[in-house]
């Protein structure tokens, strides 16, 4: 991904855990510079436009989440419907399976859901989306609080797809007492992922348990930041029809160290990840892991769910010199499907999720780090220990040089992830080599962009 240094966006940030007032009127202009909506072409301080009828309409609005997540949407969502009374939302939640099962189909038949949540995969999906645009400079979404530089996050060469629901970091969740039982070094702001795989497979010597639950639903995002580190992007930066790198033996790190955890027993095998369907569900809850792959707003519901102290640290690096891998981006956005007979209305919803206080006092910046300046002032002052917490994890990679990252994608991005798992899993049952792997992946990946 690439990277835009942005000192002014992570002090605000480590606001988050100053001790100061909340103020009783939204700042005019965030810090952080330029206001976003002063860019896209809108009023600097007008309120959003609510939809001019009073005919009653319908949108479709749907995520994926936890329970924990959906219980708080559908909360905001009564709390919308009750100040917009013309306008009635059918909520549809789902696991992250079944949501992309959902919007595949949708997708196809040109019927998607009038609002609608995307992750760093939107390029996907970027036929199906609306341009938001010329609803931000009629003023349906009130963006004047944010900064140009977290709209960007959201952006396809200057068209805006969506509105982040939030940005957070990918890292490491890991419960120091696991560690501490098993003599295991605790991980730190500046690991390696030898010190990684060691304590993985310490922990399960000593104690009988998975050192790693797992890399996600989808490992092969792991593998991309793995080759981040070391200065090389997967995809083409500038060029659709390219891969951003020439040398497949950059992935065969990657495919080697996932082997050999699965294969000692200090992580699942394909088979036992595959039970693992939701945050809640993590073997770190049970106590029969030490560690797992987590985005920082996951994080919330994780330690909840656990209800015993855990903490997070950056991806594991390739040492000195290494890049991060955990920069900060958007967790998730919500899109409009360029299929709504109703923009306006997707618009006014997508504009109460993001600007609305008491909306936000409910959301708790489950998504992530709220991208709204008065929303993050007001919740800086109710944050909770395992909120704080997430909020510390972003302080740290600010402190460690951690940049925005502007997602890299390409269209051809799910056909090759899904490659790229069933490659890692033919290589953790002993099928192919990692070395294999790599070339195999590196190939198709040509032949598919």
């Amino acid at each position: 991904m690439k990277k835009l240094r942005l000192t002014a966006i992570l002090l605000a940030f480590t606001l988050f855990l100053a001790a100061c007032a909340t103020a009783d009127t939204p700042a005019t202009t965030p810090a952080g510079g330029t206001t976003a909506t002063e860019q896209a072409g809108g009023d600097t301080a007008a309120p959003a436009q609510t939809p001019a009828t009073d005919e009653q309409i319908e949108i479709r609005v749907a995520w994926w989440g936890s329970q924990v997540r959906h219980d708080r949407t559908m909360e905001v969502i009564n709390m919308f419907m009750a100040e917009y009374p013309h306008i009635s939302v059918q909520a549809e939640f789902y696991d992250s399976a079944g949501y992309w099962t959902a919007l595949n189909t949708l997708a196809v038949a040109g019927d998607v859901w009038d609002v609608f949540q995307l992750g760093s995969n939107f390029p996907v999906y970027r036929d199906n989306i609306l341009v938001l645009n010329d609803l931000i400079a009629q003023g349906h979404i009130d963006i004047s609080q944010t900064t140009q530089d977290f709209i960007d996050i959201t952006s396809d060469r200057g068209d805006i797809v969506g509105i982040s629901n939030g940005v957070n970091a990918w890292g490491i969740a890991y419960d120091p007492a696991i560690f501490e039982a098993a003599g295991a070094a605790l991980p730190h702001s500046h690991w390696t992922w030898d010190e990684f795989e060691t304590a993985a497979l310490l922990i399960h010597d000593q104690l009988g348990i998975w050192g790693m639950s797992q890399f996600g639903n989808n490992p092969s995002i792991v593998l991309t930041q793995y080759m981040f580190q070391q200065g090389i992007e997967f995809w083409h930066p500038e060029d659709e029809s390219q891969l951003g790198f020439d040398d497949p033996s950059v992935m065969v790190g990657f495919f080697e160290m996932w082997r050999n955890l699965v294969q000692a027993g200090a992580a699942p095998d394909p088979g036992e990840a595959m039970l693992i369907t939701d945050i809640e569900g993590d073997p770190v809850v049970t106590g029969d892991a030490a560690m797992t792959y987590v985005a920082s707003n996951q994080f919330i519901a994780l330690a909840n769910a656990a209800d015993r102290p855990l903490r997070m640290v950056p991806l594991p690096s390739h040492g000195p010199g290494s890049e991060l891998g955990s920069d900060i981006v958007s967790s998730q956005m919500f899109s409009i499907a360029n299929n709504s007979a109703h923009p306006e209305a997707a618009a006014a919803f997508i504009n109460f999720f993001q600007n609305s206080i008491a909306a936000n006092q409910v959301l708790l910046g489950e998504r992530g780090v709220p991208i709204m300046e008065h929303v993050r002032d007001t919740l800086q002052e109710e944050a909770e220990p395992i909120i704080a917490e997430t909020y510390a994890f972003i302080s740290m990679l600010g402190d460690l040089g951690a940049g925005m990252g502007v997602i890299v994608g390409n269209p051809a991005q799910g056909e090759v992830e899904d490659f790229a798992n069933l490659l890692l899993e033919q290589v953790v049952f002993g099928m192919i080599t990692p070395e294999q792997a790599a070339q195999q992946l590196f190939d198709f990946a040509l032949s598919v962009i």
